[in-house]
């Protein structure tokens, strides 16, 4: 899977971009809030709500004593002849432990359909959950058991994804068809087919996982490219099947729509329900 790293000295420097661009800071309970006046890419921020609502966020870092991210959100509120419902919108970020709760107010901002709430740097204790008017940022656990092992590849006349789970320290399908569980962490495996060389490969954005919100169905969607050897690179001469595993994680029971678009290899969809 494409991952982010974000080291020290990045994290370093979005926090002195804060000091440059004179942006407010808040801090209290071991929390920092931070805006920034910094832009990145859409496809590297995991997101998580509605329609009408969403919040996207990366996961800087966790150790024992705290947590950091970087969140933003948006509302999707079209400007309408009615001035109270032009009122815009103030975004709450919520930090919760048990019966313990902090919150801070900030202000969205009017972008034509959309009031979004900008970017902040957020850094909290450890033991706390995150939400932003009520969305619960979801936690990302780490598995144990050490590195996974592949599945092994038979020959395969063309592209497909697959859905599996980990189990131990290997992977196992979960087949179209079979549901998985909210206990179970997730990975698709995106195969191109087998070739007669070497050469070939897939890569892949991180993944948009939109959740399951009452009646409506959770979405998963995955973009990317595929490779081919161009004419005079130096190859394996034997049959390939190159793939690439994604890691998804685990998912709120729900159905959802799983969608791989791949530029160049084609587009593939299945349903997979969670219990």
């Amino acid at each position: 899977m494409k991952r982010v790293v974000l080291f020290p000295f990045f994290l370093a420097m979005l926090l002195l971009s804060s000091v440059f661009f004179g942006q407010q800071s808040l801090q209290t309970a071991g929390t920092v809030i931070k805006q920034l006046e910094v832009s990145f890419p859409d496809h590297i921020f995991k997101t998580v709500g509605t329609k009408t609502f969403n919040v996207q966020y990366i996961k800087l870092f966790e150790d024992k004593e705290s947590k950091g991210y970087l969140i933003k959100a948006w509302t999707f509120q079209p400007l309408t002849t009615s001035a109270a419902s032009q009122k815009e919108l103030v975004y709450k970020v919520t930090f919760t432990y048990g019966k313990e709760e902090y919150s801070y107010q900030i202000s969205g901002v009017r972008d034509k359909s959309y009031v979004r709430m900008p970017l902040l740097l957020v850094m909290y204790p450890a033991k706390y959950t995150i939400s932003v008017n009520s969305l619960v940022i979801p936690e990302e656990k780490k598995t144990s058991g050490g590195e996974a092992e592949m599945p092994i590849l038979e020959q395969s006349e063309g592209a497909m994804l697959r859905v599996l789970k980990r189990a131990d320290t290997k992977y196992v399908e979960i087949s179209e068809g079979i549901s998985a569980s909210k206990d179970d962490y997730l990975f698709v495996q995106i195969i191109a087919g087998t070739f007669p060389t070497g050469g070939y490969r897939i890569e892949v954005n991180e993944p948009d996982i939109v959740y399951p919100v009452g009646n409506n169905p959770g979405k998963i969607t995955i973009t990317g490219t595929f490779y081919r050897p161009k004419p005079g690179d130096m190859v394996t001469q034997a049959f390939t099947t190159p793939s690439k595993i994604v890691e998804i994680g685990k998912l709120p029971a729900g159905q959802y729509e799983v969608v791989v678009s791949i530029k160049d290899l084609g587009e593939f969809r299945r349903m997979l329900v969670v219990k």
